[in-house]
């Protein structure tokens, strides 16, 4: 604790990478109570995105720490994230580095540690350097723990593994997501809890009033990081082609860079429709682009709370979305905020945006309920919830008092 009286806390990430993960972080960190806290950031791996982007966004008073700065640590992991290692690089990085990084990391965190009240781990990598450390640790599970049980037994083991031994409270970002962990870590039922990312939608719906280079036609939008082992924009591409081959005169607009692009670029000309998909890239204002658009689709395997949902709502945008687990269905209220179509459904996401850009009348009530819906989420109350948490780990007490409902 700071002489002032302050509680000082210490988040920390595996890297700053343009993602929901990301912004739900700074939206996080710029909404505390800078009376009650002080409040650093250690983030393992330096990245583009960092030095571009994230440093100018993080509120100034935020004490940033780079946990391997050296190329020898980072140079290897940053090629793995964007598929360019090599099989020389693929053993460097994965057998030899390994066992001489993890102490040097474990070390240099403990040393900035040193002063801190709290530790909130927000995506829960922090645990696998360091194991137990000396103050109470928060963790954030951003993804759904239900697909783990499908096929995923080793991660499910190892999340279990981390709730009892490592974390006081872990926090989990819907309600589903909260049964889901709590009937699958049983053990660690207690810990677990319910709170929304921080979303100011005032601020959202400002933004996206900037002007942006839009095509000058109709179009369909589609926010999110291009990773096709989650988000599923192929399924996406083989949606628009059918709605290409039925006439529609949308042009579809992909927001968003990542490793997967170049894979996703030879399938929209193999599917023959290139020159009617635009790859606009990384865009720092995404709002601006769903708001300009007709209709945006959302075509993820999986997610937790998919903050471009939330988004697209914030700003009167018709949304169809994957009924992935978790998020879409809570946030788009069982299909009436928003059309939910099945995973993978090449044939029903067509006929759902199909749906959505030329029935009048679903377009009205869809939006007329999601401008209610999106108000009543309770994402404003998020950092008066997060303190109460954070202060009751820190007074040593349970996260949640006895008897109160599993939602901060």
């Amino acid at each position: 604790m700071t002489q002032g009286g302050k509680r000082r806390i210490l988040f920390h990430v595996t890297h700053l990478l343009h993602g929901g993960i990301e912004t739900a972080l700074v939206s996080l960190l710029t909404s505390l109570d800078r009376s009650q806290f002080e409040i650093g950031l250690t983030i393992t791996y330096p990245s583009d995105e960092l030095a571009s982007h994230f440093l100018e966004r993080l509120p100034k008073d935020v004490k940033v720490h780079v946990l391997a700065p050296e190329a020898w640590l980072s140079h290897c992991r940053q090629l793995k994230k964007k598929r360019k290692l090599g099989p020389l690089g693929k053993i460097y990085e994965e057998l030899l580095l390994p066992p001489v990084r993890k102490p040097v990391l474990n070390r240099r965190f403990r040393k900035i540690l040193q002063g801190y009240d709290l530790v909130v781990d927000y995506d829960m990598s922090v645990s696998r350097l360091t194991g137990k450390l000396p103050v109470p640790m928060m963790g954030y599970q951003h993804f759904s723990v239900a697909h783990l049980a499908r096929g995923h037994g080793r991660k499910l083991r190892k999340l279990r593994r981390q709730c009892r031994e490592h974390y006081d409270a872990v926090v989990v970002l819907n309600d589903s997501m909260l049964r889901d962990a709590q009937a699958l870590i049983p053990e660690a039922a207690d810990r677990f809890v319910r709170l929304y990312n921080p979303i100011d939608l005032d601020s959202i719906r400002e933004k996206a009033k900037a002007p942006v280079d839009a095509p000058a036609g109709p179009f369909v939008v589609s926010v999110g990081r291009l990773e096709e082992s989650q988000k599923d924009f192929t399924t996406l591409l083989h949606a628009y082609a059918r709605l290409v081959a039925d006439g529609i005169e949308d042009r579809l607009v992909i927001v968003g860079d990542g490793a997967s692009r170049p894979q996703l670029e030879a399938l929209a000309k193999s599917l023959g429709i290139a020159d009617r998909v635009t790859f606009q890239g990384f865009q720092s204002n995404p709002y601006a682009w769903i708001r300009r658009a007709r209709l945006m689709a959302f075509s993820s395997k999986m997610e937790g709370l998919p903050n471009v949902l939330l988004e697209a709502l914030a700003v009167g945008q018709v949304v169809v979305s994957t009924d992935c687990p978790t998020g879409p269905r809570e946030i788009l209220d069982e299909g009436r905020a928003g059309l939910l179509v099945p995973v993978g459904d090449a044939p029903a996401l067509a006929d759902a945006i199909g749906r959505g850009l030329r029935d009048v009348s679903l377009r009205a009530a869809l939006l007329a309920h999601a401008a209610v819906h999106i108000e009543q989420m309770g994402f404003g109350p998020t950092a008066r919830e997060f303190s109460v948490v954070a202060n009751r780990l820190m007074a040593g007490v349970s996260p949640l008092p006895a008897g109160a409902a599993a939602t901060a």
